[in-house]
Order: C-alpha cells, then structure tokens, then sequence
C-alpha cells in the first residue's frame, strides 16, 4: 500500500510546486528578486523550524557547520537566484521543462563526482537528453535567450544540491536540511539587493501571493519527503515529472502561454531519458542485489 500512497503523495509535491513557481512569477513582477527570495524564504524557515525542533531536529546545531551542509546551503542560495530570475525573465512552461533536466545531471555528476558506475546505455540515454535540452535552449546566431540559459544553470544548480544531499551524512536530519537550505535564501536575497530594482513596499496583495508561493513550497517540500520515505524510490521518482504538465496547464490558463513545438518535442526527448535512465539504473541495482 505504501507505494500508491507516495505516488499522490509525489503527485501534490509537483502540483504544488508548480503553482509556487507560478506564484513566485507573478511576484517577481511586483517586487524585486531580491525581495522575493526574502519574503518566500522566512515563512519557510520559521516553519521548518518549528517542526523541526517539536521533531527533535534542533535549528540551532554544530551541524549547521558541516562542510557538506555550508556547500549545500551555498548552491541552494545561487539555485534560488537561478530560479527566481529565469521565472522572471523567461515563460513558466520553458523553465520548468528545462528543470526537467536534473535527473540527468544528476546522473552525470553521480559518475563524474561520486564515481557511481554508470552503463554504456545511461551514458547514452544522457547524450540523448542533452540533446532534447538543446533543442529547447534553441542556440542561434544571437546566441541563446538569457532566461532559458539562466533556467538551466538553475537546473544544474538542482542537480548539484542533489548530488550533495547524497553524500550528507545520516546524523544530519531532513528538517534540519530544510531550515538551513531556507535561511539560505535570505542573504542570496540580501546579496542581490545592490544589483535589482527598485525595492518598494510590496502591496497587501503582493504579501499574499509571495506567502501562498512559501507555503506552496514547504508543502511540496514535505509531501515529496514523505513520498520518498514511504514508496520506493524507483517506484516514486517517475512522477516528478507530472511537474511539467501541471506547469503546461498553470501556463496556459493564467500567463497565456503556449509552448512551441520545439519546446515540447525537447521536454518530451528529456522525460524520456530520464525515465530510462531511472528503468536502468532499478535494473541494475536488482541484478547487483541478486
């Protein structure tokens, strides 16, 4: 029973963080970036913080020092500011299927970084995606759109933040990851406030948007959490991707957006590796088990 219940639990995730992004795009066109990483950031942290101490996960810890949790907490802050400003400057259906990508820089920096072995066909189905990422990026003569390049350096920085959280050591607890990787966003914001512009007083309803796009995130946040914990992981990871469609929808019903045929050609060759790159990768941790 576990698995189809993180299966909608995986499902929320991506819906809500589908809506967050559409919330935070539409705070970036009343604010700052720099106020919208602050404002996002403190009602996470608090909360984060809250649930983390009740679950014996203090905020305030010697771990907070950790080399992987400092490096960690430094790529959420620059992931943010990736994120926030490719929602600014480029379309939600784009960036998200750009994001669409982790899995398979992830996968190379498993191999790369982590010297996890990876196959000759996983080595394949990644070329592959780059491909299908390329082909959304649509290089030309100009060169290639800020905000698609802006998406996919926030994609890498996923990845990275990913592939650190691997090596995190267990003592360090889920919660505790949260609170920080938040607070993160505060002086990623802070940092940006002498390069965008201008910083005036958010209105009563920029408030209430920037507050649902924070809490949409911290319930993302949790259900995949718990989605991981409960389902299997080669079961559960798969409908990450139910990210795009929900963001496709988002897009189309609220910024009138309709993505070309390259965009949705590439988003498609993108999914499809990535899911195979996850079927082999299930394939070959059973082989080696047996």
């Amino acid at each position: 029973m576990g698995n189809p219940r993180a299966a909608i639990l995986m499902v929320l995730a991506m819906a809500t963080f589908a809506m967050g992004d559409a919330l935070v795009k539409t705070s970036a066109g009343n604010m700052s970036i720099a106020q919208v990483l602050i404002f996002m950031a403190t009602p996470g942290v608090i909360l984060f913080a809250i649930v983390g101490q009740r679950a014996g996960q203090p905020p305030i810890s010697k771990e907070f020092f950790a080399r992987p949790v400092m490096l960690r907490n430094a790529v959420e802050g620059m992931t943010a500011i990736c994120m926030v400003s490719a929602l600014a400057m480029a379309p939600l259906s784009l960036v998200i299927a750009i994001i669409q990508a982790v899995p398979l820089f992830v996968t190379l920096g498993a191999a790369l970084i982590l010297k996890e072995k990876v196959g000759p066909r996983r080595w394949i189905a990644v070329i592959v995606g780059f491909i299908g990422v390329m082909l959304m990026l649509r290089p030309d003569a100009s060169g290639i759109s800020l905000g698609a390049l802006v998406a996919l350096l926030a994609a890498v920085g996923l990845s990275a933040r990913d592939i650190i959280t691997r090596a995190m050591p267990m003592r360090i607890g889920t919660l505790q990851m949260a609170t920080w990787g938040s607070a993160a966003l505060i002086p990623a914001g802070l940092l940006m406030m002498p390069f965008t512009g201008p910083h005036a007083m958010p209105s009563s309803t920029a408030w209430i948007i920037i507050l649902c796009a924070s809490m949409a995130n911290a319930i993302g946040y949790y259900s995949i959490t718990a989605a991981m914990r409960l389902g299997d992981v080669s079961y559960v990871t798969p409908f990450r991707y139910t990210r795009l469609v929900f963001a496709l929808i988002i897009a189309a019903l609220f910024f009138h957006e309709r993505p070309d045929s390259l965009t949705l050609i590439g988003a498609f060759i993108v999914i499809g590796s990535g899911l195979f790159v996850m079927w082999r990768e299930r394939k070959t941790t059973v082989s080696d088990n047996m």
